[in-house]
């Protein structure tokens, strides 16, 4: 007695969708399976050259035998009987396979001194422009997370945080020696964002740092809706999009989705501070 599609195990016919996928182009499928049933009902050979001869797509010896000798392994098909709904349940999932869009490409990018010959520019996408569409693309959440900032770099990213909240999203900016320390450095950052009327209703503030031992961060990330995130090597400040050698990735794959999970858990952490800004300095919430 032959076994049905529902009696057969879930992971050999997903392994026989795949082995048809990987043989048969997408737009072949239903002629394909319709040249292995025509073997069968007409008491042909169910042989791997036999299937080159009748289907209505280029084959090659190896791919033939694939799907043959699976069919085959799994009761599905061979020359005494057809499983029919196996065999259109494996179909059906080779075109669910096919028809899987490619992984989105991650995006190498840099920021090449122009001074240094040894170096090409164009060895590498732009971190600089990158980045500001970076920003631009965010409609829901946009998540700014640098140990040091610039008042010169919060000039160059203004105009894309604008298109940013303008498209309805919140910022986040995550830093460090906002309430405590001597340098002005990362204030002046700070300080500009929460004195734009365009960007301050819509950003809050943090500080990550543990007030006893002075752990903190050195990561460099920039997320916009979860879904797209920059992770490298440079701040959020002048020398950093324009000057020093830098080097990060643009991630568009699922990679965006774990990075946004560990700032999501930040919030959760004890050296997690919200900071708030008044005319002349920052306190913790």
């Amino acid at each position: 007695m032959t076994s049905t599609s529902a009696d057969l195990d879930s992971d050999a016919l997903l392994e026989t969708a795949r082995i048809v996928a990987e043989a048969v182009p997408a737009d072949a499928l239903d002629g394909v399976r319709a040249s292995l049933e025509y073997l069968h009902y007409a008491d042909r050979a169910v042989r791997p050259d036999v299937l080159r001869d009748v289907a209505p797509c280029d084959l090659s010896m190896t791919e033939a035998e694939n799907i043959v000798y699976q069919l085959a392994i799994e009761g599905i098909l061979d020359d005494d009987h057809l499983n029919v709904e196996a065999l259109r349940s494996a179909f059906v999932g080779a075109r669910l396979l096919t028809a899987q869009t490619e992984p989105p490409e991650n995006t190498i990018v840099a920021t090449i001194p122009y001074d240094d010959p040894a170096l090409d520019p164009g060895m590498f996408e732009p971190l600089h422009g990158n980045l500001l569409n970076l920003i631009r693309s965010a409609d829901d959440d946009l998540v700014l997370m640098s140990p040091f900032l610039s008042e010169r770099a919060y000039e160059r990213l203004r105009p894309a945080l604008h298109t940013a909240t303008d498209n309805g999203a919140s910022i986040t900016l995550i830093t460090r020696s906002l309430t405590y320390g001597e340098t002005e450095y990362n204030r002046g950052f700070a300080r500009a964002v929460h004195d734009d009327a365009r960007l301050a209703p819509h950003t809050t503030t943090y500080e990550y740092i543990d007030d006893e031992t002075w752990t903190t961060f050195h990561a460099k990330i920039v997320i916009a809706d979860g879904q797209c995130a920059y992770l490298g090597t440079a701040n959020l400040t002048h020398t950093g999009l324009g000057d020093n050698l830098e080097l990060g990735v643009i991630f568009r794959d699922n990679t965006a989705s774990r990075i946004t999970a560990l700032v999501e858990n930040l919030r959760q952490s004890e050296f997690f501070h919200e900071v708030t800004a008044s005319s002349d300095s920052f306190r913790r919430s």
